[in-house]
Parts: structure tokens; C-alpha cells; sequence
């Protein structure tokens, strides 16, 4: 990302935090297990697989907070609503979502289907991560599109201080419609994929992604970094995300599988 400093702020907040506040509950697992397969439509919640996150992130470049009511789950999938926050002593001035899983996974194929939230100072996120166990130990894989720049997407990895960041042309306004975004992950690489085409491939440093991950979508916002997010206009929220569908599997099959097993474009 643009903002090293912040990242690194961020992280080691959530480090010292994490007792306080509690990270999203995980199934104990062994390093290695790549996880149990699953294609998830958000119809409605299932409590044992996913988690909602309610309590808001103490570095002040977040202006979210992530509250439970502001994910609703609906016979079109998941709807993550960022609105202005009621209580004018609130910590943070705005609430949103963040949904992650119980399981975690080291190694496997990521997916979701989802409509990007166009907007200065918003980024819609689909991502894995592992809770940082001290200083410059990141763990995390992202797939991000800021409402500034819809029409691209940032493919990062953080590996235990070091951030890998690649922008990829996307082709099309992610704000107008529904588009598959997903990963593989494996031991020595990882490969991005859009609407099921492979568009990068990373190796550098994956090698340092030593922890399982959980898998994460939320919508949030920032009125404090205006050079990578652009300027927050308040004016026109709430702003909604919509998630069709979360999916995992060890592996890439060479095609989707949230898009009805739409096979891999050449």
C-alpha cells in the first residue's frame, strides 16, 4: 500500500489491542491444514462460520467502527452499510461491517463475488490475515479496491514487515455490477484472479506467509488520507457493498466457483 507507516501503526495497534478487544474467534488447527471447502451465499447467517465484528479499530486513520447491525444478510447475499454514526460520542463517526471466518486456512483457493463501493475515502476489501503475534510480523493477503480509483484493484501481501503491492487495470467500473475477485495461495506463490482470468502472480517473499489466515470482507472508510483514498463525501452516505458469495477450496479447478463454475478465460 501507499501508506507504509500506516500500515505498519495499524498492525501494531491490532497486536496490542487484540486482548482488549478480541480477534474474530478461530478453530485450532494445525499449520499446515488448508482448510474445509465451502461455498457461502449469505442468505442467511450461519453463526458458526462467521464471525461479526463489533468494536472499532484504535488507529485514527480508520473513521469505521464495525458494528453487527450494519451487515445485513438478504435472498441477494450480503449487504455491508457504511453510514454516519448516531452517537455524537462515539469513538469513531462512522460504522460499517466486518465479516470474517471462525477457520482458518494456510494455504488454498480464495474467491468472492462482490459489487466494489464507488466514493472518495471508502475502499471494499476482500482479504485472509493472521493477528500479528508481535512487531513486523504481517501476515495478510488483500484484494482491494479504493472508491477513488474504481476501475483498478490493489493485490498486496504483507509478509512479516515487507509489503508487496501491485495495481492491476480492472477493465470496468466495479461500482456497476457484480465481478469475481479471488487467489490461490500456495507454498511459493500466489495468483490473482478477475472474473476467473489470471491477471498476476507474486512469489516474492510468500514464502514468509507462515500462519494460517481467516478470511475477511468489510467495507470501511477514512476521512484522513486523502493522497491515497481521495476526500470522503459525507453527504452522500450511507454507502453499501454487496458480497454474493464467499467460497474456498485447496485448490484452483480452472474455473469459478461463486459464478456458477464459469470456466477460466484464456
Amino acid at each position: 500500500m501507499p501508506c507504509e507507516a500506516w500500515r505498519m501503526r495499524v498492525f501494531s495497534f491490532l497486536f496490542m489491542c487484540a486482548a482488549v478487544f478480541g480477534a474474530a474467534p478461530a478453530l485450532a488447527q494445525t499449520p499446515e491444514r488448508l482448510g474445509t471447502p465451502f461455498v457461502e451465499h449469505f442468505t442467511t447467517r450461519d453463526a458458526e462460520r462467521w464471525y461479526l465484528a463489533d468494536r472499532f479499530p484504535p488507529e485514527n486513520m480508520f473513521s469505521t467502527q464495525w458494528r453487527p447491525s450494519q451487515a445485513a444478510f438478504t435472498p441477494d447475499g450480503l449487504v455491508l452499510t457504511l453510514a454516519a454514526t448516531p452517537e455524537p460520542d462515539a469513538p469513531k463517526p462512522y460504522m460499517s461491517a466486518e465479516i470474517s471466518s471462525r477457520e482458518t486456512f494456510r494455504y488454498g483457493y480464495f474467491e468472492t463475488r462482490m459489487r466494489a463501493v464507488r466514493g472518495g475515502g471508502i475502499v471494499s476489501g476482500f482479504f485472509t490475515f493472521a493477528m500479528p503475534t508481535g512487531p513486523n510480523t504481517e501476515n495478510e493477503i488483500d484484494m482491494e479496491i479504493t472508491g477513488n480509483a474504481i476501475t483498478q484493484i490493489e493485490l498486496v501481501h504483507h509478509a512479516n514487515g515487507r509489503h508487496i503491492r501491485k495495481i492491476v487495470q480492472l477493465g470496468f467500473d466495479a461500482s456497476e455490477g457484480f465481478h469475481t475477485y479471488a487467489f490461490e495461495w500456495r507454498t511459493n506463490q500466489i495468483r490473482f484472479f478477475i472474473d476467473n482470468r489470471l491477471v498476476h502472480t507474486s512469489r516474492s517473499h510468500v514464502r514468509e506467509l507462515d500462519r494460517p489466515h481467516q478470511i475477511f470482507t468489510s467495507l470501511w472508510n477514512s476521512v484522513r488520507m486523502p493522497i491515497w483514498l481521495g476526500p470522503f463525501d459525507a453527504s452522500r452516505a450511507p454507502y453499501q457493498m454487496n458480497v454474493a458469495c464467499m467460497a474456498y477450496a485447496e485448490r484452483y479447478a480452472g474455473r469459478s466457483l461463486c459464478a456458477g463454475g464459469e470456466r477460466a478465460q484464456n
